[in-house]
């Protein structure tokens, strides 16, 4: 699949949604425009549009930010047209890591409520934003008994990484670096990108510890999803939106999976900008949420370690 970027995408921009979705096709087939659902569009049918348009994929890559109930409406609504489909996709998440596997299945295939499973999973502790918001996508995994998947590498190995390096991981190296080829102008921006989320209050050096991080976190929610396709046809990703970026899943899942039939949806808020970083099969607009300036409190959050 090549994933458009926001050039053609808001070329083919209309009121409900673009003429056509993008999917990884032969070179050989005819280019189709990729769709971009508009703020205010109707969510029951704008989902059943990406999902018969994601009917073919192996990966469904379903990009939040994570703090939008919106988005995860959105996300709750596709996954129900995918059901009502015929499909029975796996469902990843990044917010469960893969040393959680065990309490995820218990969660999805048990009968305790939303508050047990969250506490199960160590929701809160590991920041991850109300649980509520996405346990609509827990009960419909319950409900359909689909496979569910923690995908994410363990946050304590996380936070080594982002701290001392790649090399203070403690695990095989080769499993947590990247599966991409070495692009020094790809790394530099992605740098750039981490140092300017953290409001520039971070080194050089820490932002480079933090490009390690995020490479061996991708690279493994890339292989947990690989390895799901060995046991099911089909998996959706809950991901955050940053991670579909470029050298994100997408690729790594590429690499280490070439020819992996993979369509991205990027939920996005507020009206299309041109990040040169976002490319995507739908680009779903949502109204803006007002929410508190993060560098306010960036300090305090990152203590000493930078």
């Amino acid at each position: 699949m090549r994933r458009p970027a926001w050039g053609a995408l808001l070329g083919g921009a209309l009121a409900l949604a673009g003429c056509t979705g993008a999917g990884r096709t032969p070179a050989a087939a005819p280019a189709r425009l990729p769709i971009v659902i508009l703020a205010g569009a109707d969510v029951a049918v704008s989902a059943r549009l990406v999902a018969a348009r994601a009917r073919d994929a192996e990966v469904i890559y379903l990009g939040e930010l994570h703090d939008n109930p919106l988005h995860h409406a959105i996300q709750t609504r596709i996954l129900e047209a995918l059901l009502l489909d015929g499909r029975r996709p796996a469902l990843a998440f990044e917010m469960v890591p893969e040393t959680r596997q065990a309490a995820l299945d218990d969660a999805v295939r048990g009968g305790a409520d939303a508050a047990e499973v969250a506490r199960q999973l160590g929701w809160s502790a590991q920041g991850w934003p109300d649980f509520t918001m996405y346990w609509p996508l827990f009960e419909l995994a319950r409900r359909n008994e689909l496979p569910a998947v923690g995908a994410d590498l363990d946050p304590a190995v996380t936070r080594r990484i982002s701290r001392d390096g790649l090399g203070a991981a403690g695990e095989f190296p080769a499993r947590l670096r990247s599966a991409l080829p070495d692009d020094p102008a790809r790394d530099q921006a992605i740098a750039r990108r981490i140092r300017a989320a953290h409001c520039d209050q971070i080194s050089e050096s820490r932002a480079e510890r933090m490009l390690e991080s995020w490479y061996a976190r991708n690279v493994v929610i890339a292989r947990r999803v690989g390895s799901a396709l060995e046991r099911v046809p089909q998996v959706v990703v809950i991901i955050g939106r940053g991670h579909q970026s470029q050298g994100g899943v997408p690729e790594q899942l590429d690499a280490l999976r070439p020819g992996t039939r993979q369509f991205v949806v990027a939920l996005l808020e507020g009206e299309p900008a041109p990040p040169a970083e976002i490319t995507a099969d739908v680009v779903w607009l949502t109204p803006t949420r007002p929410r508190p300036n993060p560098c306010l409190t960036l300090p305090q959050r990152l203590g000493a370690a930078r």
